[in-house]
Formats: structure tokens, C-alpha cells, sequence
């Protein structure tokens, strides 16, 4: 199989390192990923994964710097919104959930790696949270006090990262089944659109 893998072209051996990446990382996090288990997962040899990046920090950077365009896709869609409009907070939340959830099947692992990241203490270490995420983060909170103006100190940066964590997580329903015993709707989205626009709404 590695045989095969190293005559695919260069930028197809760079695109399968960061989706075994991405999902390695993603069940494993940042510190307990290897590079050899990266190499393993995308069926290259480690030397390949070395070749493309120097160290396991730039495929990690590089990993989420593929799907920026994501959060471009958002910062966008916010830039269009009449902040004073009636809509103006249901369309705020579509800017910030439509293009995460428009995710193909495999952009789950990139939501629950972004999660793990937020999450994650060390995080502040690394350049992904402060410099991918965070100037976007910071507009979408300087048009919810615009959109929702009044409510207490702290509660637009907090009830951002909350609904961070709702998005984040609602890719994954693995715990749903232990909480009842009715099988879970096909689809979570339009719950997920109601609970952030209500939490920014009336918290």
C-alpha cells in the first residue's frame, strides 16, 4: 500500500496525510498524536509526513488552516447582516452554524478536533485558537452587542464560547443513546439553530 501511496501525485500525498491528520488528531488530541500514527493512518511512510511538514505542530496549524475557509464562509455571510434589522440575531446565528454544519460527512472530525482544541488548556501554546479563530469570534461578539444590546458584562464573550461548545459537540451524538430510549432524530440542526439563537437571545 505505501508503495502505491508514494506515486500519487504530491498534492493528493498532502491532502490524505491531513485527513488521517485531522482524524487523528481529533480522537487522540495534539499531545498523544505521534507523527508515526499520522503516517500509519494515512498509509505513507513517516518520512513522507516529514517531507511535507517539518513538525508535528505545522501539520497540526495546517490541519485547521485547510479549513479556514470555513470561517471565512462566516465572516462573510456576518458582513451582510443589517445589524439593526429585526432578523438581525436569527441571521447571526446562520452565519456562525450554516457553513460548519454544510460540512461534508467527514468535516465531523474537524468539529470534534475543534472542540478538543478549545478545550484544551495548552491550547494558548499554539497558533490555532488566537490566530484562526479568535479575530473571527471577536466580530461575531461585536454584532451580537449591536444585534442584542443591555445584557451584563461578560455575557457576550461567554455566551459565544457556549455556543462554540454546542456546535462543536452536536456533530457527534454518541452519548445521546444513553440518555433515552427513543432513537434520536436524523438530524439535530434546527434544535441546535433554536437552543444558540435562544441562549443569545434571552441569557
Amino acid at each position: 500500500m505505501e508503495a502505491t501511496a508514494v506515486t500519487d501525485p504530491p498534492l493528493e500525498r498532502r491532502e490524505r496525510i491531513l485527513d488521517a491528520a485531522e482524524r487523528v488528531f481529533a480522537e487522540s488530541g495534539y499531545h498523544a498524536t505521534t507523527l508515526r500514527q499520522v503516517a500509519a493512518a494515512a498509509d505513507v511512510k513517516l518520512s513522507l509526513v516529514g517531507y511535507h511538514f517539518p513538525s508535528k505542530l505545522a501539520l497540526y496549524v495546517a490541519v485547521f488552516a485547510r479549513r479556514q475557509h470555513v470561517n471565512e464562509e462566516r465572516l462573510r455571510l456576518l458582513h451582510e447582516i443589517d445589524l439593526e434589522a429585526p432578523d438581525a440575531l436569527e441571521r447571526i446565528v446562520a452565519a456562525f452554524m450554516d457553513p460548519v454544519v454544510a460540512l461534508p460527512a467527514d468535516g465531523a472530525w474537524y468539529r470534534r478536533l475543534v472542540l478538543r482544541e478549545a478545550a484544551d488548556p495548552s491550547s494558548m501554546q499554539r497558533p490555532v485558537i488566537g490566530e484562526l479563530f479568535d479575530p473571527m469570534a471577536r466580530e461575531f461578539v461585536a454584532a451580537l452587542r449591536v444585534a442584542v444590546p443591555g445584557k451584563p458584562p461578560g455575557f457576550y464573550e461567554w455566551s459565544y464560547l457556549f455556543a462554540v461548545g454546542a456546535l462543536t459537540q452536536s456533530a457527534f451524538g454518541d452519548r445521546i443513546g444513553n440518555l433515552t430510549d427513543a432513537p434520536p432524530p436524523a438530524s439535530n440542526v434546527e434544535l441546535l439553530r433554536s437552543f444558540i439563537t435562544a441562549g443569545w437571545r434571552h441569557g
